[in-house]
């Protein structure tokens, strides 16, 4: 069972965050300064062998805006492409955003193989839609990672193949996930989530 570890006050907060719509959503959706605010590591996850994130949780180290941020543990094996996610789930109409951000940190010591990318999921059949192309995270260095929601892009694809960005696709988004690739690089530790942003 994959595990999300936080103090009672936070999970109180989670259970009553309410859901975000247009009309609430600001530049910065997220920096997780009181809670986890509905992120989790999805329980289907459990069931991949290729996915290896045991354990999510609040932190106060290497923030790059406020005094909170995610904590991502993960156990890469080296020997083969395996990853780590986190996702949110809700209702989100990002018509009028040009992109999903995030800034990510790892250890000086991590190796340079570790990449990430943002997920969507959009529609009633939840179609997943993932950035065709992922970006190296920098060991030491504050990463950031950017999802182009400009209407008529290619930068996505689903199971299909590439797809390009439409309104539709944008205005009806149910899961907005951040996944930590590793391409057999042998890794075991944290990956800090801070400032996932929707921009303008």
């Amino acid at each position: 069972m994959k595990k999300s570890v936080f103090p009672l006050p936070a999970l109180l907060f989670v259970l009553f965050f309410p859901v975000l719509h247009s009309a609430a959503q600001s530049e910065m959706i997220y920096n997780c300064e009181q809670a986890l605010q509905n992120w989790n590591i999805p329980n289907w996850s459990e069931h991949k062998d290729d996915y290896v994130s045991p354990i999510l949780a609040l932190d106060k180290n290497f923030t790059s805006k406020g005094e909170l941020g995610l904590k991502l543990m993960v156990n890469f094996s080296g020997d083969k492409w395996e990853a780590g996610i986190v996702e949110t789930e809700g209702f989100f109409d990002l018509t009028l955003y040009k992109a999903i951000t995030c800034t990510l940190y790892l250890s000086k010591k991590a190796p340079r193989n570790i990449s990430a990318r943002i997920v969507v999921a959009s529609g009633k059949d939840h179609t997943w839609i993932e950035m065709n192309n992922s970006t190296k995270v920098t060991p030491g260095r504050t990463t950031k990672v950017s999802g182009n929601l400009r209407y008529g892009n290619s930068d996505w694809r689903t199971t299909e193949g590439t797809l390009k960005m439409t309104d539709e696709i944008k205005s009806s988004i149910k899961k907005i996930a951040i996944r930590i690739e590793s391409n057999e690089a042998k890794y075991t530790g944290p990956v800090y989530i801070d400032s996932i942003h929707f921009e303008k």
